[in-house]
């Protein structure tokens, strides 16, 4: 996420994001994976309207998508926390934040309705005024 993200353009990337979603719910319906890591590599490489894929878009809203802890996620977090090497550590981390991203995409893929979407859109705007909320106050601090 930018400093500057705007509310729009956080609805913008989401619904291109679920745009894309819908269209290849309609259209690859019959399609069957290997396995998870196969499926969220297929989702993040499929391409927005906009030309950027649906992984570009989520790396941008990285610090507005509410992570949901399962039980793959929580591993790598305490893994990633009772690792004594940075680099692993920090490889932890990543694999973290990558599997919350596949849960929030599968998360995404599911909705059905309007009511659900507007709650997704809801805590993504939460998170993102959050973030800001902070970004300023440690920037007011270095200063």
């Amino acid at each position: 996420m930018t400093d500057t993200m705007t509310e729009t353009e956080l609805i913008t990337q989401l619904s291109s994001i679920k745009q894309t979603l819908d269209y290849a719910k309609k259209v690859f319906h019959n399609i069957i994976f290997f396995n998870n890591q196969s499926f969220y590599f297929f989702l993040k490489q499929l391409k927005c309207d906009d030309g950027q894929t649906i992984g570009a878009i989520l790396d941008q809203l990285e610090q507005c998508i509410p992570f949901a802890l399962t039980d793959d996620s929580f591993s790598l977090f305490l893994s990633s926390c009772q690792s004594d090497s940075y680099e692993k550590m920090e490889a932890l981390r990543k694999g973290f934040i990558e599997s919350c991203k596949n849960d929030f995409l599968l998360h995404l893929l599911s909705i059905s309705d309007e009511i659900q979407w507007q709650h997704i859109l809801d805590t993504c705007e939460m998170l993102r005024k959050k973030n800001r909320n902070l970004f300023l106050q440690s920037r007011k601090e270095r200063l």
